[in-house]
């Protein structure tokens, strides 16, 4: 039996790469891979953390087998990881590159355990980037044998530092471990909501990139004309959040605005998407969105703005909406959807190809290609 290690944020973190790395390690599994997933004893320092906890409270998955190892500010313990992975002698060590900070701890645990590596890239550049990041990025990337970009803007970016043949694409797989989409009626009643509106789900963490202003303004033009929309935002917020309620206390949103503004647990994933219509990524820029493969999963129409690799996955008017990063053509595109009901089935079926498209066998039979 071949054995793989998997490095990187996994239970008792939590968060879209953790569920990816879940995700990623049953299906090679699936492959009859023995899996091994080590994870962080701390991730982040509190003060470099924007949000309330980093870690989830429900329990581990059963079926993996996690290993808590890497403290990302302790040198002894990257190569006590290291040393760790030796041991084992893996025929495949998988890490994941999202942020710089995390380049020394990761390419150190890396460049010492002597292991055939690929280095699944979410983000090369942090949206908020700062002095010293690319010194951080440069140190990863030099210790990592291969790269498999999630969206053609990480893979463009990476080709400005590495050698192209090295770098490969696969779009971001479908989340289907949230569940299957519930009857809408009990999601509505299940979040307390009123059943008389339709929705236009925000979902996830709410940063400034993300564009929650930008949707409020769009937002406060489409409800003029449809009174029987409202927005509901689901999330945690690393932003201001003042900044945000004195917004839609501007626009005199306050009636239309539902605000769930906590880190949603995975098993209440599935409410959210099956209680809205239509989910909205207004982003200022992006790479790509984990978001995206939920809404797929559920089959729910998106709009999204035509900002980085977020318009690499779903075409416009079949799958939902790409929208310039304009008030103006975000709120054209709901009251198009909303004033159309053949719209609503008919992204809905489209979507359903997307499904098989990005799926995660699909994704492992990338990575096997990559290794072998």
């Amino acid at each position: 039996m071949k054995s793989l290690v998997i490095l990187g944020p996994a239970h008792p973190y939590r968060g879209g790469i953790a569920s990816f790395n879940e995700r990623l390690a049953e299906e090679f599994q699936r492959h009859e891979w023995k899996v091994t997933l080590i994870t962080f004893t701390l991730q982040y320092p509190s003060f470099l953390f924007p949000g309330k906890d980093q870690l989830h409270q429900g329990d581990a998955p059963k079926s993996l087998n996690i290993v808590r190892k890497i403290n990302s500010i302790n040198p002894l313990s990257w190569f006590r990881t290291a040393a760790y992975i030796r041991n084992l002698n893996p025929n495949l060590l998988i890490t994941h590159f999202w942020h710089p900070y995390l380049g020394p701890a990761l390419g150190n645990i890396i460049r010492y355990s002597k292991t055939k590596n690929i280095s699944i890239v979410h983000n090369l550049f942090p949206h908020e980037r700062k002095i010293g990041d690319n010194l951080l990025i440069k140190y990863y990337l030099s210790n990592t044998d291969k790269y498999l970009a999630l969206s053609k803007k990480v893979k463009n970016d990476l080709l400005s530092l590495v050698d192209s043949k090295n770098v490969s694409l696969s779009a971001h797989p479908v989340y289907d471990n949230y569940g299957e989409p519930i009857d809408k009626n009990e999601a509505i009643k299940k979040l307390n909501l009123n059943p008389d509106f339709k929705y236009i789900l925000f979902f996830g963490l709410i940063r400034k990139y993300k564009g929650l202003d930008l949707l409020l303004d769009a937002f406060a033009k489409s409800v003029q004309e449809n009174k029987k929309i409202k927005l509901l935002i689901a999330g945690e917020f690393y932003d201001q959040q003042n900044k945000y309620l004195e917004q839609i206390q501007n626009l005199q949103l306050e009636e239309q605005v539902i605000i769930h503004d906590h880190f949603i647990p995975n098993d209440e994933v599935k409410n959210y998407f099956s209680a809205c219509e239509l989910v909205a990524q207004t982003y200022h820029r992006a790479t790509q969105s984990g978001i995206m493969q939920i809404a797929i999963q559920f089959q729910k129409p998106m709009l999204v703005t035509n900002v980085g690799g977020l318009s690499e996955m779903i075409q416009d008017n079949i799958h939902g909406y790409i929208c310039e990063p304009k008030d103006t053509d975000i709120a054209k595109s709901i009251n198009d959807y909303f004033n159309d009901s053949s719209k609503s089935k008919r992204f809905e079926n489209n979507l359903l190809e997307l499904k098989s498209k990005y799926s995660w066998k699909s994704f492992y039979d990338k990575l096997y290609a990559i290794h072998s």
